[in-house]
């Protein structure tokens, strides 16, 4: 159990103690509020970042989990960390696949520990608990003293308009802060690194004893401790007024009070008598009019210890930390958004990425029955071509031309589904489905011919030799959604329409397309197609029709 002494006579306190006076010297207690210890997830997996942890964090790869993983292999509500009183505590959501704590599959929750290693799905993410900042106390005293109040200039003035010396000195002082805030933060990405920076600026040009930031929770709007500092290193707690806090966030001004402990308007304030605050600033930092935290300092050593203009200062402060603030937390939501584009782009087309990225999509587990249009691709005479060739040959060429069959697919909205030795499957209809899929995947189709005569270009100039693919399609219905097992995972299709697209692959020679009859007249528009001899399909007791589509004619366009 944790230990905390009266701020007045030093006696020990239960961290639980529900007192309203010390019972040693009646110091009141009432209203004291602890701030939470903080904690945070660094993601050390592919998605690499810092997550800061609040009262009840989720992770799981539903754009409404607070930390999103876009992993096929995550569930939708996977993991939960709660925080209970100064611990947090994680358990699993009944998810498919499992959470594991330090390597070891979670099956009843678990207090972290700093340090502590959670493996969800792909992503790797440690718990780093922030215990060694100074402890933070937060009191509800009925009034405060504010001796001054400022609010955030935005602009300097033009020069015909200073007429006095004293502005002159203050648009100084402005410039001066901004020189120092650049020499110090300079182009700081890491929001938890910046923030002490912050601090540290205003501790150079300001005589403060404490200085705290808060921000506010974007999910419940309270103002929460992000970083603390103390010019001499101490057990000592800061004291920071919720009266002062909430005067603040209303006025969206900067407030000073000075020599709390001697003036009578903090008679009510007893818990800032008490920890002896003698001098103490707060300013907002605001974004497009809004709070979006509050800066903090304090003195204990001296009555009137700050003055007006330090609090000019703090506020000039201010306004550069709230610039610094949003750049860095734009920074590191673009580079999330651009990590799990990156990861939906493997298999989705950009267009469709963005649709599953802003959650009007969803890869739903466990699959769903769907009319779709299958298309396989591969390379005839791959297997005497890959024996002729060094092995390194191979593999390069087969990774240029995937690259460029999957532009194809992508081109036509399709989703590469998978690459199967020297084969291409991709889906047209599915996560969302149109009445145009199967144009679509025949047009991709003959634009996958025309992109490897050009790639054969290449090759020839290249002293090497040409490869010639051929080309099915079936559109039917297929079982389509996240499916596989529990140690791997894969957005795909499966079923009998699957099958016949795989089989009219094998059926078509080089450089040619070959699509049954319902591929071809689910189609919109007209391709000229030249009608084939009826093929058994094993497992069908009907024949298939099937038909090759004529390239470079107007209609296969």
């Amino acid at each position: 159990m944790s230990i905390f002494t009266c701020p007045r006579c030093q006696a020990p306190l239960s961290a639980t103690s529900t007192l309203f006076a010390c019972p040693s010297c009646g110091a009141p207690l009432t209203g004291g509020k602890r701030e939470t210890v903080a904690a945070r997830l660094e993601a050390v997996g592919p998605t690499p970042g810092v997550h800061k942890l609040g009262p009840r964090t989720t992770l799981g790869r539903s754009p409404t989990a607070t930390i999103q993983i876009a992993d096929p292999e995550v569930s939708r509500q996977h993991t939960e960390i709660e925080r209970d009183g100064e611990e947090y505590v994680v358990r699993d959501l009944g998810s498919s696949n499992g959470t594991y704590l330090n390597g070891r599959r979670l099956y009843c929750p678990a207090t972290l520990e700093d340090g502590d290693e959670l493996a969800i799905g792909g992503e790797k993410l440690v718990f780093r608990l922030e215990s060694h900042r100074p402890q933070v106390l937060r009191t509800a005293e009925k009034k405060a003293a504010v001796l001054a109040s400022i609010a955030q200039e935005d602009a300097f003035s033009p020069a015909d308009e200073i007429d006095d010396l004293a502005m002159l000195r203050r648009d100084y002082d402005r410039l001066r802060v901004a020189h120092e805030f650049n020499k110090v933060v300079r182009l700081e990405r890491d929001l938890h690194a910046l923030l002490p920076k912050i601090l540290d600026v205003a501790f150079a040009v300001i005589p403060a004893e404490n200085g705290v930031i808060l921000l506010r929770d974007p999910r419940t709007g309270e103002l929460l401790v992000e970083a603390v500092r103390q010019r001499k290193q101490s057990s000592a707690k800061v004291l920071i007024s919720e009266t002062l806090l909430a005067h603040v966030a209303s006025t969206k001004q900067g407030v000073l009070t000075s020599d709390a402990s001697a003036d009578l308007r903090f008679n009510a304030a007893s818990s800032i008598v008490g920890l002896g605050v003698r001098s103490c600033m707060a300013v907002p930092l605001l974004t497009g009019g809004n709070v979006r935290g509050v800066m903090f300092l304090d003195s204990r050593e001296y009555i009137g210890a700050f003055t007006p203009k330090d609090l000019e200062v703090l506020s000039a402060i201010a306004a550069q930390a709230t610039i610094a603030i949003e750049n860095a937390e734009l920074i590191a939501a673009m580079e999330e958004s651009a990590k799990k584009k990156a990861f939906l782009e493997r298999f989705l087309s950009p267009a469709l990425a963005r649709e599953v990225e802003k959650g009007r999509i969803e890869l739903a587990k466990g699959g769903s029955l769907k009319e779709l249009t299958v298309l396989f691709a591969d390379i005839r005479g791959f297997t005497t071509m890959s024996e002729t060739a060094p092995p390194q040959e191979t593999v390069d060429m087969l990774n240029e031309y995937f690259e460029l069959m999957a532009d194809c697919v992508f081109e036509f909205n399709g989703i590469v589904d998978k690459f199967i030795g020297d084969s291409v499957m991709a889906l047209f209809g599915a996560p969302i489905s149109g009445l145009d899929d199967a144009e679509r995947a025949i047009r991709c189709a003959i634009r996958m011919m025309e992109t490897t005569q050009g790639f054969n270009s290449a090759r020839t100039l290249a002293g090497k030799k040409p490869i010639h693919i051929g080309i099915g399609l079936h559109n039917g219905e297929a079982v389509v959604g996240v499916i596989g097992s529990t140690k791997r995972l894969e957005y795909t299709a499966v079923g009998d329409t699957v099958n016949v697209a795989s089989r009219l692959c094998s059926a078509a020679g080089p450089d040619e397309i070959v699509l049954s009859e319902r591929a071809l007249g689910r189609s919109s528009a007209a391709f000229e197609a030249e009608e084939l001899a009826t093929m058994n399909v094993r497992g069908r007791e009907a024949t298939l029709k099937t038909y090759r589509i004529r390239l470079g004619t107007a209609g296969g366009a």
